[in-house]
């Protein structure tokens, strides 16, 4: 908006403010007229007041006329008044038309008239008075009608009067100030800016002399503004092409997140960047035995039969930035690319599609690691990339060689977890995933009978052969029938699953001819000729489906039956054998003969024992030792479980007194949810003081359903000094939510990974990715089951914290001195 224009603006509302102040006026002065008015009016009728009072008080009637007549001709305003004795006729008037009048109209209380005359116009007001004659009481009405001409006649026409000469006052003042700011002010603004328009040099003199100065400044001003303008429009060219690299750099970022896989994130990645308005040709190429093979290429006009792959080893590396790049770690940059002479292929490449630069950045997955890959990236720009462009670009390519090594640790892992890794095939997680999608299913459960011996008497080495040579050969057996899948479970177990199998009959013959063919087949293992022998226990369902052919296996081992196959109901002799054990228990509970036996843990620095485990074992009346394989599942089942949990952790508790190193007991998920066991252990602990010397170990294969439950076990005696490990971490179901969600102080690697360390690569590496992640967050962690030295090597170079196992100490009643 022009300066002329917003004076005149500025004298238009002026005007609408002289308007309102005007009125405003007029306003108040017309009030201050009816105020006086008013006051007039009140005091001739309080005079009158008194002189009709003097004329009816002396009974002189006749004379109220009189006073009547002269008080209409004393003061202007008031037009007729009027008196009434009764209230509802008119005795006397000013007005003789009136007398003997009925009194219709309502009046306005005349205490109120200004009120009435500023606010509604009111015209008739009464008051009320009395008179005594003699003694007696007179009331008396007078009423008034005010003058309507003279009051809002005469008066409006003062007070309009008085408003418009205050309009025309302010009027002329403020035409008198537009004049004089149009002349000094406005006039000269204009002129300086015609002068800013024209990009004039020319100076000029005004009345006023800042605006001299102003203009001066202006002049000297412009000449550095056009050269800035220039540096600007450059900067601005430069910030708009950085910041659709930024952008296209974002998009990628969030690409690393929602990708499925590696090959979904390179081929995207690609598009993504080459779709940068400066870039045309993309490609990611990793190493692979000793060749940078290409994955993906981005633009039409190559392809990864136009790209060869690199070979790195033996090949020159100088003039060949991809190998540079890769070699050292570093990005490489070639500008002018139009110059060189075509003697590689990327050259050729960049020379027919008319690019001008290409840079080569290393895939890694920290700057501490190694390049694994290249980023290729042609430019159309031949002097190359912005400084603040190969900084984006090599942030960049460091997200993008952590999302590829993320994946490719994360398949590794899936595939450990997932997969046994003596023989190859799918474990138990699997085998539990694949039963949820099943309607219908038949599993059988395969065991080796005396695989032990095999592990005794050829050593671990032999016995894993044996299961990869058997997994083989079953693998090949299953292939001939159809909807069945083999898994490895843990230790000398196989199972096999027959999908949508409603017909276990059919399902039983098949496994009855595993049996026979098992028995009758001759396996070679290292130039060793074995046989073997199996037993399955079968089950058909989906609920729990695990757990009956589980202890159909058991019920098969102990009948000495080759195959056995779960029912709704136990059979008699199941009644009997149950009645048995459980009458065995019983009574090793009420003789004492139930006790703790104790396994040293021993720090893999230092060698010396550092804790011990409580391990639960039954005293047999002919002072033989009963395993807990043989009695935990029938006392859980006849609920003598609890009776031998309390008798280990007061005879653990007993020791604990005089033990110089800590000792774990274990704790089934049962028990942690026990609400009357945790108030008895926490008054033992109270009672012994040994809180800072008891270590809790949960059965990580168990699962763990009810978190916040456990969670709260945990919490409340590690406020009491006791620490929580998880057992047989590796085994089962496992799972590193324990270790964030529960607080656990250590972790011990099951023996089903640790005792094949020596001789399994893929297994070390699981290991070894268990024992950063838990020392990363603080863990303490353990290796059970150490056989041997080579085994015992393998744990330290890992760098587990302890160890456990028979290398080391078997489990003994009574605690070690040393």
């Amino acid at each position: 908006m022009k300066i002329s224009k917003l004076a005149l603006i500025l004298v238009g509302v002026n005007g609408l403010i002289i308007a309102f102040l005007s009125r405003e006026l007029y306003s108040v002065q017309r009030e201050m007229q009816l105020r006086a008015v008013a006051n007039s009016i009140n005091q001739s009728l309080f005079r009158l007041e008194d002189d009709i009072k003097d004329v009816l008080s002396s009974k002189r009637q006749e004379q109220v006329q009189a006073v009547l007549d002269r008080a209409s001709a004393i003061n202007n305003a008031i037009d007729i008044v009027s008196i009434s004795r009764d209230g509802n006729v008119i005795d006397f008037s000013s007005s003789r038309s009136l007398q003997g009048k009925l009194i219709k109209n309502d009046y306005y209380p005349i205490s109120k008239i200004l009120h009435g005359l500023v606010m509604d116009h009111i015209l008739q007001y009464k008051s009320d008075f009395h008179y005594f004659e003699g003694t007696e009481k007179h009331n008396v009405q007078m009423l008034v009608r005010i003058n309507n001409d003279y009051v809002f006649g005469e008066l409006d026409k003062a007070a309009i009067t008085y408003g418009i000469s205050v309009f025309l006052i302010f009027s002329f003042i403020s035409v008198f100030i537009f004049t004089l700011v149009q002349r000094f002010l406005v006039n000269p603004l204009e002129k300086l800016t015609q002068h800013a328009h024209a990009k004039s040099e020319e100076n000029s003199r005004y009345f006023v002399d800042e605006l001299t100065e102003l203009d001066l400044t202006l002049t000297n001003s412009f000449k550095s503004m056009m050269e800035q303008q220039k540096a600007l429009k450059s900067s601005l060219e430069e910030t708009q092409y950085l910041d659709a690299i930024l952008r296209t750099v974002a998009e990628i970022n969030q690409l690393l997140i929602s990708a499925k896989n590696t090959d979904e994130l390179i081929v995207q990645s690609v598009d993504q960047l080459a779709a940068h308005q400066g870039y045309g040709l993309c490609w990611i190429g990793l190493e692979k035995e000793g060749v940078i093979i290409l994955q993906a290429v981005s633009n039409k006009t190559a392809n990864k039969q136009e790209i060869p792959n690199i070979p790195i080893q033996n090949a020159v590396v100088e003039n060949n930035p991809i190998l540079q790049a890769f070699s050292s770690d570093t990005t490489m940059i070639v500008n002018h690319i139009e110059t060189l002479e075509p003697i590689d292929t990327w050259i050729e490449i960049g020379q027919k599609n008319h690019f001008g630069s290409f840079i080569a950045l290393p895939l890694r997955s920290s700057i501490h690691e190694n390049s694994f890959g290249v980023l290729g990236l042609y430019s159309f720009n031949p002097n190359g990339f912005e400084p603040k462009e190969v900084a984006m670009l090599e942030e960049l390519a460091g997200d993008i060689g952590f999302a590829i090594s993320s994946f490719q640790k994360r398949k590794e892992l899936e595939h450990h977890l997932t997969t046994d890794t003596v023989t190859g095939l799918p474990n138990r997680v699997l085998l539990v995933d694949d039963l949820a999608q099943c309607s219908a299913a038949t599993l059988a459960i395969i065991n080796l009978d005396r695989f032990n011996d095999f592990n005794d008497v050829y050593g671990v080495a032999i016995g894993d052969s044996v299961l990869s040579v058997y997994a083989n050969w079953l693998l090949l057996k299953t292939k001939s029938i159809q909807n069945a899948s083999l898994y490895k479970l843990s230790g000398d177990e196989y199972a096999i699953l027959f999908n949508n199998c409603r017909e276990i009959t059919r399902c039983k013959k098949f496994m009855e001819d595993l049996i026979f063919e098992t028995s009758h087949e001759l396996f070679i293992v290292k130039d060793i000729e074995m046989t073997l022998s199996i037993t399955v226990g079968m089950a058909t369902g989906v609920e729990r489906i695990i757990e009956h052919a589980t202890a159909a296996l058991k019920r098969a081992k102990i009948a000495h039956q080759p195959l056995e196959v779960h029912t709704a109901s136990l059979t008699k002799v199941e009644h009997e054998n149950n009645i048995s054990r459980y009458k065995n228990i019983k009574e090793a509970i009420e003789e004492s003969r139930v006790v703790p036996f104790f396994q040293p843990i021993v720090d893999n620095k230092s060698g010396q024992i550092v804790k011990y485990e409580a391990l639960i074992r039954i005293i047999n009346k002919d002072e033989t030792i009963m395993s807990p394989i043989a009695f935990l599942d029938i006392s859980k089942k006849t609920r003598l479980y609890g009776q031998l949990t309390k008798i280990m952790i007061e005879k653990t508790f007993e020791k604990l007194k005089v033990s110089r190193h800590p000792i774990s007991i274990n704790l089934s998920t049962e028990d942690l949810l026990n609400a009357d066991l945790a108030d008895y252990i926490e008054k033992l602990i109270h009672t012994y003081h040994i809180g800072q010397k008891v270590i809790f170990e949960i059965l990580e294969s168990e699962g763990i359903d009810n978190y916040n439950e456990v969670r709260a076990f945990v919490e409340r005696f590690k406020s009491l000094g006791c620490r929580f490990a998880i057992d047989d971490f590796g085994a089962g179901y496992s799972n590193f939510d324990h270790l964030l969600k529960l607080n656990i102080d250590t972790l011990k690697i099951d023996g089903s990974l640790i005792k094949i360390l020596s001789h399994d690569v893929n297994a070390r590496l699981f290991v070894q990715h268990i024992s950063d992640f838990t020392h990363k967050i603080g863990i303490e962690t353990v290796a059970e089951f150490v056989a041997n030295e080579a085994i015992a090597q393998q744990v330290k170079e890992i760098g587990i914290d302890c160890s456990q196992g028979y290398y080391f100490y078997e489990p003994s009643a009574d605690l070690i001195t040393e």
